[in-house]
């Protein structure tokens, strides 16, 4: 009886390791107690086998106490919980004594370090329901345990099972090894570096937070991709919009990009990190018009990238950081639609360029190169198709294409043009601050000075902080002879822009 019993021990591990994919957490020296970890069940963190053959009801409940108290050491050494342990017992026979089993098999004990014990005693008397409500309980099939193996069964068949699990979890390790064993992260360590290095350039020559500078070094603005400045679609993967950005960024890439680069390997890495970038900035393009800049989207990509590691190896995926990682990718979607400022075009294009550049990379050994070439015709296919999105963004949704437009005007001296142009924009129902300055600067030059006096009057309306306009109205109340109001715009323009020089010299002109 006793030997049958080890028997079904070791052919229940074998069934849960091989055939579903428990690791193996621990195993006593005396192997007669042992923790699985099971991949996808996320109601149990630990399941733990127990071989004992069962005397009285209380050295049961010696046992729990004593598991409780370990799993609660575990917790205190700083492992994360809930932790939920699946306590079996396989016993030969049930305690002699009248110890009631249902307290055993329903016994949940809970601590402050949120660690909960529920047990199932498993004898050879309730063998074939017991391993139904196993296998209820943990959401895989357990099979039956044929009774003629039973009968007949000695102790090589018990080293035999064994043997096969040991041999199995060390293969499985092994794989594992292997598929992180390809590179070195160099380059996340090169990219981490010109980041940081190119934040410190940002913050020097203006602040990595202003617009102008941000576009002067590089960052994504739809009007100057227009014009032809298709390297905005790579420089702004190394350009960071505040520290924080920076430092979320930064550590995200501290902590994924090493895991790609030792899988792929350090080339495969590179290119992996620039098309997925570039698929973010492209993805940006087409569906956002502010400007941009950062390295989510080549981050995303690095996520694409482990995506297409579970599909090519399900088994180590989801036993390494398959299930964390969707996780991770589901919440950083989610907060991305709902946080505003957030460009979740740029990080779903960077998810799915990192996902088609591992495709056309392929992990080491791979050499499907009918894969390569879909991979490779679908970014390019997808690429183009979101830049040309971009490139047919109407005016009405980007003022500052109008505004670009009518500067061109405006420096070639083609004043009824710009007119005609600016007011045919607002004539759509659209309106803008910077259009509104640009058209009455055009009607200052036409002598329309009491639609430019509207007009300004309409800007300071809705932005009191806009100096420009301030400005413009007290030199066309000077014109007028209103001194008085020319010195009350005057006096605001120099309130938001104290140290200028040619405010401070219109002031001075009209108190002579």
């Amino acid at each position: 009886m006793v030997i049958v019993q080890d028997y079904v021990y070791w052919s229940l591990i074998e069934q849960l390791v091989i055939e579903h994919d428990f690791s193996i957490l621990a195993l006593s020296t005396d192997e007669t107690e042992i923790l699985l970890q099971p991949a996808t069940n996320k109601n149990i963190s630990v399941l733990r086998l127990r071989r004992m053959d069962i005397d009285w009801g209380n050295s049961l409940a010696k046992d729990i106490q004593m598991a409780g108290e370990k799993f609660q050491q575990i917790m205190q050494t700083g492992a994360r919980g809930p932790l939920t342990v699946f306590n079996l017992y396989i016993s030969s026979l049930p305690p002699v004594d009248d110890f009631p089993v249902e307290f055993v098999e329903g016994y949940t004990s809970g601590t402050k370090k949120r660690v909960t014990i529920t047990s199932l005693l498993v004898t050879s008397e309730d063998q074939e329901h017991k391993l139904i409500e196993l296998g209820e309980a943990l959401n895989v099939s357990i099979h039956p345990l044929e009774k003629n193996a039973q009968e007949n069964v000695t102790i090589d068949h018990i080293n035999e099972v064994k043997n096969r699990v040991i041999r199995q979890q060390q293969e499985i390790r092994e794989e594992e090894k292997k598929m992180f064993q390809n590179g070195k992260p160099f380059f996340t360590y090169i990219f981490l570096a010109f980041q940081i290095v190119m934040f410190l350039v940002l913050e020097l020559y203006g602040g990595s937070e202003n617009t102008e500078t941000l576009v002067n070094f590089g960052a994504k603005f739809n009007p100057y991709i227009y014009e032809g400045e298709w390297w905005r679609l790579i420089t702004p993967i190394f350009l960071h919009i505040g520290f924080f950005h920076l430092l979320m960024n930064s550590f995200a890439l501290y902590y994924i990009g090493p895991a790609v680069e030792r899988a792929f390997g350090s080339l495969k890495f590179l290119l992996i990190y620039l098309i997925a970038g570039i698929g973010g900035s492209v993805a940006s393009f087409a569906f956002s018009t502010s400007v941009s800049a950062g390295a989510s989207g080549a981050i995303f990509g690095c996520f694409g990238a482990l995506l297409y590691l579970g599909l090519h190896n399900r088994r180590v995926f989801f036993r390494t950081m398959g299930s964390n990682l969707l996780v991770i990718i589901g919440i950083n979607l989610a907060l991305g639609f709902v946080i505003p400022n957030i460009d979740n075009a740029g990080h779903i294009g960077g998810l799915i360029g990192g996902f088609l550049a591992a495709v056309i990379v392929q992990l080491p050994q791979e050499k499907k190169w009918l894969y390569r070439i879909l991979g490779l015709l679908a970014v390019i296919g997808l690429f183009l198709g979101a830049y040309q999105l971009g490139l047919n963004v109407t005016e009405e949704e980007f003022p500052q294409l109008t505004a670009k437009k009518a500067q061109v005007l405006i420096a070639n001296e083609e004043y009824e043009d710009a007119y005609m142009y600016l007011q045919n924009y607002l004539d759509k129902g659209q309106t803008s601050n910077d259009i509104l300055f640009l058209l009455s600067y055009v009607e200052i030059q036409l002598e329309k000075q009491d639609q430019a006096i509207k007009h300004l009057e309409e800007i300071i309306l809705s932005d009191e902080t806009f100096h420009e306009a301030h400005f413009n109205l007290a030199l066309l109340y000077e014109r007028k002879g209103e001194a008085e109001l020319a010195r009350k715009q005057i006096a605001q323009a120099l309130k938001y822009d104290p140290t200028n020089q040619s405010y401070q010299a219109f002031e001075a002109s009209l108190t002579d």
